[in-house]
């Protein structure tokens, strides 16, 4: 019995190594916009709880705009007495990068729709966000700030694509803190405005 809490204790932190280190990674998705676009911007949702992650992206190319998605949706009907097996290649395919796949979608939106898609959220200047690894996670503690702090609450994620780099920022809960406990602080206003921009034109 002991043996196996031990292999189940190894397996859980093996699973959480690789999901941290497919977290941190630049996708093959990534990779091929950073080789053929000028610039996109990607917006995504990160959480403890395993959900596969669903990308947002605007991109550009030279005077041409493009919004796209990228989801993994893989619906197995619970009625359904399936072989292990293939439940298991179901949940494999889940866990596979992103990439330009079946998963990939181009997302219709009209000439003017996209350009004013791409006006606005450059307006707001996503590459000069301060994020938490620049401010800080959470709020400062104070009073009783710290009793209302949360740890399961999703991070949203914004990746900035040029030709030259691919850059990070990461907004953990950004509305909760914003709104309930400090707010103020100009780089989460930032990101949930972009989130609000993705909402508008893209998930609407």
């Amino acid at each position: 019995m002991k043996d196996k809490i031990i292999f189940i204790l190894m397996l859980t932190l093996c699973s959480a190594i690789t999901f941290a280190q497919k977290k941190h990674s630049a996708t093959p998705l990534f990779k091929f916009l950073k080789a053929n676009a000028d610039s996109t911007i990607v917006m995504s949702y990160e959480s403890s709880w395993g959900i596969n992650p669903v990308y947002f992206m605007l991109s550009k190319k030279g005077d041409t705009i493009n919004a796209y998605t990228y989801k993994i949706a893989v619906v197995l009907d619970q009625r359904n007495v399936v072989p292990h097996n293939i439940q298991y290649r179901l949940y494999q395919n889940t866990q596979a990068l992103a990439d330009v796949n079946s998963n990939f979608y181009i997302n219709y939106l009209s000439s003017d729709s996209l350009k004013n898609f791409w006006k606005e959220i450059v307006a707001l200047k996503p590459w000069n966000i301060n994020d938490d690894q620049t401010d800080g996670a959470g709020c400062p503690v104070e009073k009783d700030s710290l009793q209302r702090q949360i740890r399961d609450g999703s991070t949203i994620k914004l990746h900035l694509i040029t030709k030259k780099e691919i850059k990070e920022l990461s907004f953990y809960a950004p509305e909760y803190y914003e709104k309930q406990i400090c707010p103020g602080r100009v780089g989460r206003q930032t990101i949930l405005r972009i989130e609000k921009l993705f909402e508008t034109y893209v998930q609407k």
